[in-house]
């Protein structure tokens, strides 16, 4: 009878952990096009353009990768357009794909960032979504847009929540086994 425990909490066991190990591991990658969006206002005005990326509850936003071609207007730099990426709250990450670039004009960026080496990584709110948020670090032009998303795309990586599914089935498999126990 012991020998049968021992090999039904064994396989529990395992069967947990695979299902814990299986969501963790894969990482989801959602990429969002950015041309034509314009670069308003300082973070926060409500002249920004913001859009949503529909994930999962609880996500961890682990990575952003960017292709991107920006042009300014008038005075501003091309160093000046971000986007900032966050769970709607305080958690999040601004890029300035333009970064060192002090002059206006036009330009092509690429590169990518890991957030967990960083130590700015974060975790999607209960809504599932992460805000983008597309703003002038300085609003050289008043009333009217700094720049623009010329063309091009943001590439945001995230590991799924570690599944509440597989939780919920492993405590039903240790209600059924105790059930069974009690039968016997």
């Amino acid at each position: 009878m012991m020998n049968l425990f021992k090999r039904s909490a064994i396989g529990t066991a395992l069967i947990a952990a695979s299902m814990m190990a299986g969501t963790a591991a894969h990482a989801g990658v959602v990429t969002f096009d950015v041309a034509g969006i314009s670069s308003n206002a300082g973070f926060g005005d409500a002249s920004n353009e913001t859009h949503f990326i529909n994930l999962f509850e609880g996500a961890r936003i682990t990575a952003i990768s960017w292709n991107v071609n920006l042009s300014t207007f008038s005075s501003s730099w091309l160093s000046e357009i971000g986007v900032d990426l966050s769970d709607g709250s305080a958690n999040g990450f601004s890029l300035f794909a333009g970064i060192g670039e002090d002059a206006s004009g036009s330009g092509s960026f690429s590169g990518s960032a890991d957030l967990i080496a960083l130590g700015t990584d974060f975790y999607v709110g209960s809504s599932g979504k992460v805000r983008l948020e597309f703003f002038e670090y300085l609003d050289d032009v008043i009333s009217a847009a700094d720049g623009r998303w010329d063309r091009g795309s943001l590439t945001v990586t995230y590991v799924p929540e570690p599944s509440s599914f597989a939780l919920a089935a492993l405590a039903l498999l240790g209600v059924g086994i105790t059930t069974r126990r009690r039968k016997s």
